[in-house]
């Protein structure tokens, strides 16, 4: 049963080391909060925000 405290907890701790190198090494480009648009997000959003405009000129109908 020792053994497999040694393999959970190594495995645990390979992994927090694994994810800290890949942080360092990528110089923490990748963040999660916040992430760049991407252009077909960008021409949604230009293009929802168009729409929007357009029907709010329309009075009721």
């Amino acid at each position: 049963m020792h053994w497999m405290m040694w393999i959970f907890w190594g495995s645990l701790a390979a992994l927090f080391l694994g994810s800290y190198l890949v942080d360092v090494l990528t110089r923490r480009k990748y963040s999660l909060g916040q992430q760049e648009k991407t252009l077909n997000q960008n021409l949604a959003e230009a293009e929802a925000r168009r729409e929007a405009g357009r029907s709010d000129q329309g009075g009721m109908f």
